[in-house]
């Protein structure tokens, strides 16, 4: 899902863009990795930094 989703200027990707993708795969859900959003199971992956907008909004970028 991250891979399909545009990229801003800066290389973040909307997470509400990303979980939407990742609902229309129904073997998918955070609740099978002991979370309740989407927003926490990626805070808790080393791999991708997450950045809370002033709108309120969350966008994530993959780090490596």
């Amino acid at each position: 899902a991250y891979d399909n989703v545009k990229r801003d200027e800066r290389g973040f990707v909307s997470l509400s863009e990303m979980g939407q993708l990742t609902a229309n795969r129904s073997s998918f859900d955070v609740r099978n990795y002991g979370f309740k959003r989407l927003s926490d199971l990626i805070q808790s992956v080393p791999n991708f930094a997450a950045e809370r907008r002033d709108d309120g909004r969350v966008f994530v970028r993959r780090v490596r």
